[in-house]
């Protein structure tokens, strides 16, 4: 949202951010452009519904024409109060459908009325959108999530790097996501207890936050231990990949993977679930490897194939680096956006 919001042509659009509740981060680094803090949050409470109302009323008078809409419970307040007062309204999906309980599609039935188009970020996000909110075809887009292509990923970070020194002839592949369930990331623990068993020297490092204990745990018990490493959330995670020969992802969800694509700019063959928008991301056999999600055997099958042969990698990683400068460029993804917002409110500077 935020490069969008910087990618904006000024000439054409004047952005302005509404935030149910202020951040830290905000606080600190502050916005691309012009922020307002409603400063309410709950779905069911009548002050927030009053608060948006008087928020849309003072947006339409200063001559905002249409609010593009992030995140699940703004996506149910917001359609129908900024349509009431003249403001057209996209919202954004860009995962499964996880989210969507009895409630939620009650609400949605009733608010998706109001809603003018639908942005999701695959071809997968925009079945599920289609099938379970009241919105016509034609109204639900696809984009590509886009990413700065050109951004520096700065030194190897020092523990990295002291890692592959001890473990010179060692491969290493990298998994990047938090540890909950839906990321399965005991099926690669287990894969790599396999691999262990038939001799390769192959490491995991997992970058993200969460409650390491059963993962450890299930480490020690696959014998394992010693080549499965936890860094912690990050904020060099680009500069982390640099240590790596492969990036993998086991989720049982996805809408489109962040992670896959920073594989991908990395220049790393990506071993991936055959889930959601992963598919769209990278090619079998081309770009990586796609599997079967919770299939231990061919998740392992093809880490062997990429750990017994560096020039594989090489090829693989290469034709995924070309693959993310060609369709997941921030300057497409800002356009395509800029394209669907003239279309609904016209040419010309608009809020």
């Amino acid at each position: 949202m935020f490069n969008l919001i910087k990618g904006l042509d000024r000439a054409r659009f004047e952005p302005v951010l509404l935030v149910f509740r202020d951040s830290e981060y905000l606080q600190k680094h502050g916005c691309p452009c012009t922020y307002h803090v409603l400063g309410q949050t709950r779905v069911f409470s009548l002050k927030t519904w009053v608060a948006l109302w008087k928020m849309a009323r003072r947006f339409r008078m200063s001559g905002v024409q249409l609010a593009h809409v992030f995140f699940n419970d703004a996506s149910v307040l917001c359609p129908p109060v900024f349509r009431l007062n003249g403001i057209k309204t996209i919202i954004s999906r860009r995962d499964m459908g996880y989210w969507y309980t009895p409630v939620y599609r009650a609400m949605l039935a009733l608010s998706g009325r109001f809603v003018s188009a639908a942005i999701t970020n695959s071809e997968a996000v925009r079945q599920v959108t289609a099938r379970s909110e009241p919105l016509a075809p034609s109204q639900v887009h696809v984009i590509y999530n886009g990413y700065d292509l050109g951004a520096s990923s700065g030194d190897l970070p020092a523990d990295l790097a002291e890692l592959r020194f001890r473990h010179p002839n060692a491969v290493f592949a990298g998994l990047v996501a938090n540890i909950r369930p839906i990321k399965r990331m005991e099926d690669a623990v287990m894969a790599f207890g396999k691999l262990n068993q038939r001799g390769h020297d192959l490491h995991l490092v997992l970058i993200g936050d969460g409650n390491q204990g059963d993962l450890r745990l299930l480490s020690s018990q696959q014998g394992v231990a010693d080549r499965i490493h936890f860094l912690g959330p990050r904020a060099d995670v680009k500069a982390c990949l640099k240590a790596l020969d492969i990036g993998l992802l086991c989720s049982e969800s996805e809408g489109f993977s962040n992670a896959i694509i920073e594989y991908m700019q990395a220049g790393l063959p990506v071993v991936c679930s055959n889930v959601g928008g992963n598919q769209e991301a990278v090619e079998h056999n081309e770009t990586g490897y796609l599997y079967p999600c919770g299939d231990i055997g061919s998740l392992t099958k093809h880490l062997e194939a990429l750990s017994k042969s560096k020039e594989l990698r090489k090829r693989i990683g290469d034709n995924a680096l070309r693959r993310a400068r060609e369709r997941f460029n921030m300057d497409t993804m800002v356009a395509k956006h800029q394209d669907i917002y003239e279309g609904l409110i016209g040419p010309g500077s608009a809020r």
